[in-house]
């Protein structure tokens, strides 16, 4: 099949940010994802193929672009099904997709409570677009339908000079609410850690948002504000998220890998870099902190990796997301023989610091609720060559019949619960004052 393929140069002066959000605007009611990595955005379109796994990882539904499904059971390891799906789909480019917070303990054995959102989901789009600063590139196997979003794209860079700024609106967001069941839980998670039975613990607390939230608006207005790792949204099959990621989790890149350890937090509070990071680097909790995830991301490796290969890049330097600066190191390794992205993510969707079987009973005894996908991955695929998966944090997340924020603090023996109290609501600060309601009128 002849697929359609033009790229252009853009104007020096676009905003790839605008041009994407513009684009996803005109499909918001279809399937789509959109993921920053760099300084490009790659969109996909209209769902070609999906491939979904339920929340209890038991059956799996394959839909075709002509709404055509089939559901099956899960008979085969969960990462072979999505392997098999990539593969059957790796002539088509980019691919997208999500994996859930418990896919981890599914593949693992380990028990869990199911969630609401799928597993894992994958997606290969009917129509791809990347857009940066320099060169908008549209990709589709109907000619027509392909060129009415590049000329689309077209028409926004002619307009954007011209469109009024745009005035946005939410409902007031209580960050504090249940603050002292989020301290009282955090304190059993200290004395777990005290009794030995682990060494670190994420605890996290959702906050529930009042209405519903236009996604694509609010990744125009938080991506202006913040400096993520990389930068998403995506609305897939009745979810929705849009999310600015802190840290990658894994990303291969014709057989090189790397991986983020991102754990110590310090607001940034006006203060200037130096000042945050002898703050930083000389706060024995946060520290050890960063310390426990440096060896679990080395340990996380050595499964992937030639073991000769690992090195640890950039050691403990300081950089900020959003409104909060973290201490951030970067693993290296070379991709052992025969081994892809799928063979590490069971072990990269996990707490650094728990051992594997009590990984989540500790979470069950100190979380009310599932985590669906928050502290799961969003992927971007490209063939055999490229594998991304980055960390969902920094994130709203929104279905039909909910919507809300979400985030934790990382507990040690050292953790005060009244400042793991106050970490949560610094890193619920990078994407609370940018949500934005949906149906409101936006005008100057």
């Amino acid at each position: 099949m002849v697929r359609f393929h033009k790229s252009i140069a853009l104007p020096g002066s676009a905003d790839p940010l605008e041009a994407t959000v513009a684009l996803l605007n005109s499909y918001r009611d279809d399937d789509y994802y959109a993921y920053e990595h760099g300084d490009t955005w790659y969109i996909g379109l209209r769902s070609h193929a999906s491939l979904v796994v339920d929340p209890d990882g038991r059956a799996v539904t394959r839909f075709d672009q002509h709404g055509g499904q089939q559901t099956y059971p899960a008979n085969e390891p969960l990462g072979d099904i999505a392997r098999a799906f990539a593969a059957e789909h790796s002539t088509r480019g980019k691919m997208f997709g999500q994996v859930g917070f418990n896919y981890s303990a599914h593949i693992s054995g380990q028990a869990y409570i199911p969630g609401r959102w799928p597993m894992l989901s994958l997606m290969t789009p009917c129509i791809h677009a990347a857009i940066s600063r320099s060169r908008v590139t549209v990709t589709g196997d109907v000619e027509d339908e392909a060129r009415a979003v590049f000329d689309l794209i077209g028409a926004h860079l002619i307009q954007v000079a011209t469109s009024p700024a745009p005035s946005w609106w939410y409902p007031a967001i209580n960050l504090q609410a249940d603050s002292e069941d989020y301290k009282a839980r955090v304190t059993r998670a200290i004395a777990d850690i005290q009794d030995g039975k682990y060494t670190k613990a994420i605890a996290s607390r959702i906050i529930r948002l009042p209405s519903r939230v236009d996604m694509l608006a609010t990744l125009l207005r938080g991506r202006r504000a913040n400096t993520p790792a990389r930068a998403f949204t995506l609305s897939h099959r009745g979810v929705q998220a849009t999310g600015f990621s802190p840290e990658i989790v894994l990303s291969i890149d014709n057989q090189t890998a790397y991986t983020d350890a991102l754990a110590g937090t310090w607001l940034s509070d006006g203060a200037d870099v130096a000042t945050i990071s002898k703050k930083l680097l000389n706060d024995p909790k946060e520290v050890m902190e960063h310390a426990i995830a440096v060896q679990g991301s080395i340990r996380r490796l050595r499964r992937l990796c030639l073991p000769e290969s690992i090195a640890v890049r950039d050691f403990m330097t300081t950089i900020p997301r959003g409104n909060v600066h973290h201490i951030f190191s970067r693993i290296t390794g070379q991709l052992s023989l025969c081994k892809t992205g799928w063979d590490s993510i069971r072990s990269n969707i996990t707490v650094p610091g728990l051992p594997t079987q009590a990984n989540m009973d500790a979470i069950r005894s100190f979380e009310p609720y599932p985590r669906d996908l928050y502290c799961g991955v969003v992927l971007m695929l490209d063939g055999a060559e490229f594998f991304e998966a980055t960390l969902v944090l920094r994130t709203v997340f929104q279905d039909q019949n909910r919507r809300w924020l979400q985030a934790g603090a990382g507990i040690t023996a050292l953790s005060d619960p009244e400042r793991e109290f106050m970490e949560t609501c610094e890193k619920l600060g990078s994407i609370a004052p940018y949500v934005v309601a949906e149906g409101v009128k936006q005008q100057e």
